[in-house]
């Protein structure tokens, strides 16, 4: 047996997936390059998924952890992250899938640029039977090294990474983890990714996909009760993340003086249009007052901050159309940065 330590930490969350995880545990047992551990997180499942890890088990690589209770995707994936040992982890939905070569790929390529926080890459979609499907998503090719600034930025439009095909390095997660506080619930990973960039790290991209999404109707991304959530947060999420980032990260707090008044007057746009629709949440809106004012500030009243950037918010809408007009690819978030991936 391999006595040395195990450089990268595949991490998985499950709830009631035991249909799926057999499939995914033999792919990771697969792997072309074997110095790994993989930690599993059982989120107090109903199904058989403890009697199906039963043999996994039996491979020393391989820990599992059972919450009796479940307490959903955030708090279980803090407590995958802080299980990890390596040096690289890679997060996986428990109903996914590794080509062999997904590790020694990524691995590779992150070893060749030192200054690479992550690499990620395109998944093939599946289907509920394993089946090959078009990709729901419109074809985005990005380049093959993002430097500095620019990943920062084309990040602040679009979360462009999926969390299943990345490749991310430990030390750095590390170090930002006491920034990382997303009381959002959703978008988890792109604020994730801005914390991430906030210093200047390169972002990689594989252009041949290595592993498998799979898509189906019991997919949290599917959910309609999380729609409401899902339009707020795409709004809140590049505020609250670069206010985070700012703290610790010189270039990211540049960027956040730069854009803190646009990304805020396009929340409350959005915020606008969710109270007339009876969705807004107060929480929301405070997480947007506490992302622009500070935490000192106290809370913001919905009319006054309508009265106060009302002028400001339609000149910001009227870049961010303009903007999108010229982008072929629809972006999520900061639409006026215009990146010529998105074009």
């Amino acid at each position: 047996m391999n006595s040395q330590p195990p450089l990268v930490s595949v991490l998985i969350m499950t709830y009631n997936a035991a249909h799926y995880l057999p499939e995914l545990c033999r792919s990771i047992q697969a792997q072309t390059y074997r110095n790994f551990e993989v930690v599993i997180l059982d989120d107090g499942s109903t199904d058989d998924t403890r009697s199906v890890l039963v043999a996994f088990e039996k491979d020393p690589r391989f820990r599992v952890f059972v919450w009796k209770e479940n307490r959903g995707v955030a708090a279980a994936f803090r407590e995958v992250l802080s299980k990890g040992t390596g040096d690289y982890w890679v997060c996986t939905g428990a109903d996914d899938l590794f080509f062999p070569d997904f590790l020694e790929r990524r691995l590779a390529l992150m070893q060749a640029h030192p200054n690479a926080v992550l690499v990620h890459g395109a998944p093939e979609f599946i289907d509920e039977s394993g089946k090959a499907i078009p990709s729901p998503f419109p074809p985005l090719r990005l380049p093959a090294q993002l430097d500095g600034r620019r990943a920062l930025e084309v990040i602040l439009q679009h979360n462009v990474i999926s969390i299943p095909g990345a490749l991310v390095r430990y030390g750095v997660t590390r170090k930002i983890w006491p920034y990382y506080q997303n009381d959002l619930k959703y978008a988890e990973d792109w604020h994730l990714w801005v914390l991430h960039l906030a210093e200047g790290h390169e972002l990689l991209w594989d252009e041949r996909p290595a592993n498998n999404y799979r898509v189906h109707g019991q997919s949290i991304s599917c959910s309609p009760s999380n729609a409401a959530l899902r339009r707020a947060a795409t709004r809140l999420t590049p505020l609250c993340a670069l206010k985070a980032a700012a703290q610790f990260g010189p270039m990211a707090a540049q960027c956040y003086a730069q854009w803190r008044k646009t990304l805020y007057r396009l929340w409350l746009l959005r915020a606008f249009r969710m109270r007339c629709q009876g969705l807004l949440q107060d929480q929301w809106l405070q997480a947007g007052g506490r992302a622009y004012y500070g935490e000192a500030h106290g809370p913001v009243n919905f009319f006054s901050e309508l009265l106060k950037h009302g002028a400001g918010a339609a000149l910001a809408c009227l870049k961010e159309r303009r903007a999108l007009r010229r982008q072929s690819f629809r972006v999520s978030g900061l639409a006026e940065l215009d990146d010529p991936i998105f074009r």
